[in-house]
């Protein structure tokens, strides 16, 4: 995504969600976008590169941290809360307004309730945490979290770049797509839960990799929550140990 193509949907995102006003407090150099007196996004420009700022769950941006180059700490911002976009081939149109859209919601939820906006519970296209599940990004920052919990684990991008694979040993438990267009991750199951899980969660379908009978790969959707994820990459690292020492 290009600067100018960053920008444009950034603020055509904002400028469409509850209560939202825009102005320049600071001067023509800052756009401050904001919802019941509060800053949910900063558009700028610094030594000639265009920038989005925006809140984000302190898990959701050191996980957006580590998958983007193009994403860093919250520019002149708390670094815990905020995060930095900038342009780039990793950044795409459908993760901008994701972050925009989760800035505001974040804000918003701060708000005394008198505060807020009368439809900011109706957006037109909600996301996954609006409709009972996680989004993408916490989905997999909640993976990682709990995999890098675990005895024994390493974990490192062995097939391709954008597949982040960890293991107990020299064996697979689970894997984290780095695609903003695809965030998912894959985890082993008994071939009855997958099924079960794949009839409960219409975002869990068959492995996307390795034995489709054995894998399954979940995205953000409707009950798929930190509960859900932990217990999946728990039961994932348990079944490959148990594999593993059943082979020796």
């Amino acid at each position: 995504m290009r600067a100018q193509q960053l920008l444009s949907v950034a603020q055509k995102t904002a400028a469409r969600l509850p209560g939202a006003v825009s102005e320049q407090p600071f001067g023509p150099d800052w756009q401050v976008y904001k919802v019941g007196a509060k800053v949910f996004m900063l558009v700028t420009e610094v030594r000639g590169e265009s920038m989005v700022i925006v809140k984000a769950d302190p898990d959701d941006a050191i996980a957006l941290r580590h998958q983007f180059p193009e994403i860093t700490p919250g520019y002149h911002m708390n670094k815990r809360h905020w995060i930095t976009v900038t342009a780039g081939d990793g950044i795409s149109a459908r993760l901008v307004r994701e972050l925009v859209t989760d800035s505001h919601r974040h804000v918003v939820s701060g708000l005394p309730v008198a505060d807020r906006p009368a439809n900011s519970d109706r957006r037109a296209r909600p996301g996954p945490a609006q409709r009972g599940g996680l989004t993408g990004t916490r989905l997999q920052s909640t993976a990682r979290r709990i995999a890098n919990s675990l005895a024994g684990v390493s974990h490192g991008r062995p097939f391709v770049e954008k597949l982040e694979v960890y293991k107990t040993g020299d064996k697979v438990f689970l894997i984290v797509t780095d695609d903003p267009d695809e965030q998912i991750i894959t985890v082993k199951a008994d071939p009855e839960r997958g099924q079960l899980l794949r009839e409960c969660f219409p975002s869990v379908t068959v492995g996307r990799y390795l034995d489709k009978h054995h894998w399954v790969s979940i995205g953000a959707g409707r009950g798929v929550t930190p509960e859900l994820v932990t217990e999946l990459v728990h039961d994932s690292y348990d079944l490959v140990r148990r594999g593993a020492l059943r082979r020796k």
